[in-house]
């Protein structure tokens, strides 16, 4: 059973939270897709850990990242116009470059040059990386990005989207790591992905599995087992990398491919979503891995918008229930995840819940967690930390049938693997 203070450190992330300052100071950011930030196009406005900021693609295809208020009179720099290398505000034409040096301060008639020089811009180091826009908050230098799966060759590959979670960044985080309600929540998904992939043993998800959770340097290895009909075992291995990051295996027989729910924390009350497919093989797509219809439309940067709010039960379509479909929630997979998570409110009260055998993975993450922020205070670095020296090899998850008196411990892809 999870205290109310527990709770409380584990969720709040706004201001100087023990979670938002663990996270701040230990890892990479995500904030956008790569595809969202265009050269001379609009800034983009982001909001990380209650705190607002703007993004924007310089001509020569740099990025800054700045403080969203203009240092000088603390206009929206969202509103600025982005020219050259840099960023100008509307109200006095300030301009600012990637680097976050004041470049150009028309309002300063005498020595102008010297007066940039001294005036201090909030703005923090970026990385590109596996189709995303990392950004680096902590105080320290920037650590060199840690090299996860889905980084590097497969990202001409990989398909991604964005969607705005309606609650804390754990709801979000919790789900990637429960397979349990696979085979409830999505069975019409996995209905017409079986129609289009008769026979993939990956859709053997009736009924909740049997977990079993170790611990890696990076996080931790969820693995579902669920048995077969011919004595086997068929085992998932889900792995998550502190804080922000859950691979799912994707179809066999590519062990270096994976699926992606990656949980960026907005405020208290809010999420991003970046899902989406990686692949060392063909290029992906949301509707030939079933997530989508075929005749679907949907705006990745906005996969999973929920319209309607709590009154409107999210947009839920309860004529098409009675036809059959077991949600109501007909555009895409992720909206039947976004939904359940929005429906326990902006900040679960994990006070009243009432965990069962499969839960064993949430109850896992959240002991981590807790450890990690106990640590924090004897200067201790946290599982998966950007600041630690040594290389750490991050697995891919994992998807396999195994005979018996076989241990799924002993498989595992890595991104080194041959």
């Amino acid at each position: 059973m999870i205290t109310r203070e527990e709770n409380e450190l584990l969720t709040r992330v706004e201001g100087d939270a023990p979670m938002g300052r663990l996270m701040r100071e230990n890892y990479w950011f995500p904030f956008a897709l790569s595809s969202q930030l265009v050269s001379g196009e609009a800034p983009l406005q982001v909001r990380l850990l209650g705190e607002n900021y703007v993004a924007f693609r310089a001509e020569d295809g740099c990025i800054g990242f700045l403080d969203e208020l203009c240092p000088h009179r603390r206009a929206s720099l969202a509103l600025g116009r982005v020219e050259g290398n840099g960023i100008r505000c509307i109200f006095h034409a300030w301009k600012i470059d990637v680097s976050g040096k004041v470049v150009e301060a028309p309002t300063q008639l005498v020595k102008p040059e010297e007066f940039c020089d001294r005036v201090k811009v909030t703005h923090f180091p970026v990385q590109e990386a596996g189709g995303l826009v990392w950004v680096w908050l902590g105080k320290a230098a920037a650590p060199k990005f840690p090299d996860m799966p889905f980084v590097g060759n497969h990202e001409h590959n990989t398909w991604l989207s964005v969607s705005l979670g309606q609650c804390n960044w754990l709801q979000g985080v919790e789900a990637t790591l429960d397979s349990a309600h696979v085979g409830t929540l999505h069975q019409t998904w996995i209905r017409h992905i079986a129609q289009m992939k008769p026979g993939n043993i990956g859709l053997a998800l009736d009924g909740p599995p049997r977990y079993e959770v170790t611990q890696a340097d990076y996080g931790l290895r969820a693995a579902a087992l669920r048995p077969l009909k011919d004595g086997r075992t068929y085992v998932r291995v889900t792995e998550y990398f502190m804080p922000f990051v859950g691979l799912v295996p994707m179809d066999r027989p590519f062990p270096r491919d994976g699926t992606m729910f990656i949980v960026t924390p907005v405020d208290d009350t809010h999420h991003l979503l970046f899902h989406g497919y990686y692949s060392e093989n063909t290029k992906q797509s949301p509707i030939a891995k079933g997530v989508m219809m075929p005749d679907g439309v949907a705006d990745i940067n906005n996969f999973a918008p929920l319209p309607g709010g709590r009154a409107g039960r999210w947009g839920q379509n309860r004529e098409l229930m009675k036809s059959g479909h077991f949600t109501g929630f007909v555009n895409n997979l992720i909206e039947e995840d976004m939904v359940v998570q929005a429906s326990m409110g902006p900040i679960l009260d994990r006070t009243k819940e009432n965990l069962s055998s499969s839960d064993v993975a949430v109850v896992q993450l959240r002991k981590m967690l807790l450890k990690s922020l106990e640590d924090a205070k004897a200067g201790e670095l946290p599982p998966g930390s950007a600041l630690a020296d040594e290389k750490v090899n991050m697995a891919n998850p994992l998807d396999v049938v195994l005979d018996a008196g076989m241990r799924w411990e002993d498989f595992s892809f890595n991104k080194a693997a041959a």
